[in-house]
């Protein structure tokens, strides 16, 4: 002879599973950089800022660029012009390194290079640290502001020809 649990019991169980699965879903919303972007490298982007979104939990901006998402430092090899999309961080953290909203939009259209670490799996994304902008003003938006100007950990920063 088989047992039932009675209904109520079944409820309350029913509604801990719900009420625990729906507290749960803010740990997958944010996501951890290690898993997006591989941050032991940089790559520069270099092409035409198509558009801004400045707003929390990170700001994003695209640019197109004829960079091979294969292999960001060389050309793509049909010519392709491919839309990358970068990351941000926060607005408020943006705006600490001195870095305005302005500063990208006035730049719509015009020629950047972005400093990034890629994303992974050759997908045209990165975790944007620094922008070059046309007037040569290097403005911060994103890592940087942990390691300041000085070169950031391990050996990322070395330059290959000193």
């Amino acid at each position: 002879m088989r047992r039932q649990l009675p209904v109520a019991m079944a409820a309350n169980l029913s509604l801990l599973v719900v009420s625990s699965l729906l507290l749960a879903i803010p740990v997958f919303a944010h996501h951890g950089f290690q898993f997006e972007f591989d941050g032991s490298k940089y790559i520069y982007i270099t092409g035409t800022l198509t558009k801004v979104e400045w707003e929390n939990p990170h700001i994003y901006f695209n640019v197109e660029s004829k960079a091979s998402p294969e292999d960001p430092s060389a050309p793509d090899p049909a010519g392709k012009v491919t839309s990358w999309r970068f990351e941000g961080s926060s607005v408020s953290l943006v705006q600490r390194t001195g870095t305005r909203r302005a500063d990208l939009v006035d730049s719509i259209g015009k020629t950047v290079t972005v400093r990034a670490c890629p994303g992974k799996g050759a997908l045209p994304k990165g975790a944007a640290e620094t922008v070059k902008l046309t007037d040569d003003r290097e403005i911060v938006v994103g890592r940087k502001r942990y390691y300041g100007e000085g070169p950031a950990p391990a050996d990322i920063d070395k330059d290959p020809v000193n």
